[in-house]
């Protein structure tokens, strides 16, 4: 078994723990001497029944959902255990070759219950599965979400955001002040910890104002598709972040107004 990108050393163990489970449930088990071959499969379960499993004995399936392959089985691995039930779920297809040994589901089963130390083992095969599963999400999702974000060191009068470029990041000072323009005319200030450029990369126009460094500053530029992404796995901070940005409009709008 194998899984998309470079796997933990956590879901490494569980995968070669889930191997061994596999040989420790099969002992004593009579397989099919005559091995399915098959080749460029859209949906195995598209022929064959679903009270069967299959070994997997040469070749190569795929977990696929939506053209998108997300697990792949290889020699060794028991495939078809959740698909056996009929639940909804995504694809077992291949590209290529492939020899699978069919094993009937209630026959297994039946073997499994008959000896206590196997079912031990199969209930721990399930659980690795799932923890499998769960450390997979966690994973993905981790790396989906984190920002990759760079740190700059700023200095006075140095400009961090100039009007009518393109917005390809979003910045929050670390340590620090900085003054905003609107064309020339100076319309707020920024402070440590506040998120900034922001608005920019919602609306996909260029910068409406110029950020300009009042002191030595820090700051933390994240790229606009990373910033999206934690929005959209974070609402608390796009809550936080609409806060932010309309107590900013407000004074803006109070300072236009005080310069009339």
């Amino acid at each position: 078994m194998f899984l998309v990108g470079k796997p933990s050393d956590t879901i490494e163990q569980l995968i070669n723990r889930i191997s061994h489970l596999v040989r420790l449930l099969l002992e004593g088990f009579e397989l099919s001497d005559t091995p399915i071959t098959l080749e460029s499969v859209d949906d195995l379960y598209e022929h064959f029944d679903r009270d069967q499993f299959f070994l997997i004995q040469d070749g190569m399936l795929h977990l696929s959902k939506n053209g998108q392959n997300l697990v792949g089985f290889d020699e060794g691995d028991l495939i078809g255990i959740v698909h056996s039930f009929d639940l909804p779920l995504p694809v077992l297809r291949t590209d290529e070759y492939v020899e699978l040994i069919p094993i009937d589901r209630d026959r297994f089963l039946r073997h499994v219950y008959s000896d206590k130390r196997r079912q031990h083992y199969w209930s721990h095969f399930l659980v690795c599965q799932n923890a499998l599963l769960l450390n997979y999400l966690a994973d993905t999702f981790k790396t989906q979400v984190r920002p990759t974000a760079g740190f700059q060191n700023i200095q006075p009068g140095d400009v961090i955001i100039q009007q009518g470029d393109p917005a390809e990041h979003v910045y929050t000072i670390i340590s620090g002040e900085a003054d905003v323009f609107v064309d020339g005319v100076k319309v707020g200030d920024i402070g440590e910890e506040e998120v900034f450029g922001a608005m920019a990369v919602f609306t996909g126009e260029p910068r409406s104002a110029t950020v300009i460094a009042r002191t030595p500053c820090t700051i933390m530029a994240v790229p606009q598709h990373d910033f999206i992404l934690l929005i959209e796995a974070q609402p608390k901070a796009a809550v936080n972040l609409i806060e932010n940005l309309a107590r900013r409009i407000t004074l803006m709008n109070q300072q236009l107004i005080d310069k009339e």
